[in-house]
């Protein structure tokens, strides 16, 4: 996540307006001294779990937590200073009692050389005299050697040391470590919040048209309003729309898709699918002011025949679980065929009936 502009080095710490209930559950957990072994954060990319992780590591190390107002549904949130040598050693990126696994670079997965490093920190002792914290992120790229290591650290819990798990996947988690985890799940906020967060960063623009385009993920939102991912995204959307008329070719639209990435345009696939299939049934359109739906909804009117319009309905469905698939494969710790997957999909898209 690239910072935006001198305002973000505040609204970028979590807890996030969204996150309130999720602070407040753990916060009182671990002021009660019942703080659980293992938590298990879950949901949508974008909504600002490894961030919540990273702050609230920070917070259980922190000498002298301060009130925050306001944070979500807390009156008052108990946060890091931000201050102390603790805090400050966190700043850093270097505090000895906190330790992040993530895959290393160039590689899809974590791997067991990483757990068996996190295995040796859980048992030695805190520098601090305090708690110590491991934050997996990107959980669900354990490899199968490395997630029957961490099965093995979970299992022996050691006192005072707390482990999260941090997973947009965690379906792709082997069940025996979601069950020793306690689950934090992230929901996607309500809409006048991530506007009112976002306004607040960018201030002046069309942040309702952004959210839209992020599917109401604050964090991916920001990154769209940081650079050219909404003409982009218009781009694409364009482009799929003139496949349909025969104005473009599925070959035209996968050079577009290449210099933006095939995760990012299946992304606005997804959406753009979820609110062609409210329009065939409903008639409504959503967020009129956003240019890059107009032609969208221009590739099909609502039928008034009830039967019709839910066969369209259905088949639009159907097609959203296959761009879906397709975004769970571009995903995976496998080696999938990015090209391929996305020539699938353009030469479904362009067969699927609308009419």
């Amino acid at each position: 996540m690239t910072e935006a502009g001198s305002n973000s080095v505040n609204v970028l710490n979590a807890p996030f307006p969204w996150q309130g209930a999720q602070w407040a559950l753990l916060s009182r957990a671990f002021a009660a001294s019942q703080l659980a072994h293992a938590y298990l954060l879950i949901g949508s990319e974008g909504l600002g779990k490894s961030l919540f992780a990273d702050g609230f590591a920070k917070y259980v190390l922190c000498k002298n937590p301060v009130a925050q107002s306001a944070t979500g549904a807390l009156v008052d949130a108990a946060v890091a200073c931000g201050t102390c040598s603790n805090c400050l050693k966190c700043g850093a990126g270097n505090h000895p009692d906190i330790l992040t696994i993530e895959p290393e670079e160039g590689s899809k997965n974590i791997k067991i050389d990483q757990i068996r490093w996190l295995s040796e920190f859980v048992i030695r002792s805190s520098h601090s005299g305090g708690a110590k914290v491991v934050i997996i992120q990107a959980a669900h790229l354990l490899n199968a050697n490395a997630a029957n290591a961490l099965l093995k650290t979970l299992e022996e819990p050691n006192d005072n040391t707390h482990v999260l798990l941090v997973s947009d996947h965690p379906g792709r988690l082997v069940a025996t470590i979601r069950s020793r985890c306690q689950k934090l799940a992230f929901q996607v906020p309500d809409a006048d919040i991530a506007a009112s967060w976002l306004h607040a960063i960018i201030g002046a623009g069309n942040v309702n048209s952004i959210l839209e385009a992020s599917d109401m993920r604050p964090l991916i939102a920001l990154e769209l309003a940081q650079g050219d991912s909404l003409q982009a995204r218009a781009q694409f959307l364009q482009s799929i729309c003139d496949v349909k008329t025969g104005k473009k070719s599925i070959q035209q639209v996968l050079s577009l898709v290449a210099k933006n990435g095939e995760s990012e345009v299946l992304t606005h696939f997804s959406a753009f699918l979820s609110k062609l299939t409210k329009y065939s049934l409903t008639g409504i359109i959503d967020n009129k002011d956003d240019p890059a739906l107009q032609s969208m909804y221009a590739l099909l009117a609502p039928s008034k025949e009830k039967s019709l319009a839910q066969t369209v309905a259905s088949s639009l469905a159907l097609f959203y679980t296959e761009v879906e698939t397709a975004r769970r494969q571009l995903a995976s710790s496998t080696n999938p065929n990015p090209q391929l997957i996305m020539e699938s999909i353009l030469w479904q898209w362009s067969k699927l009936k609308l009419h």
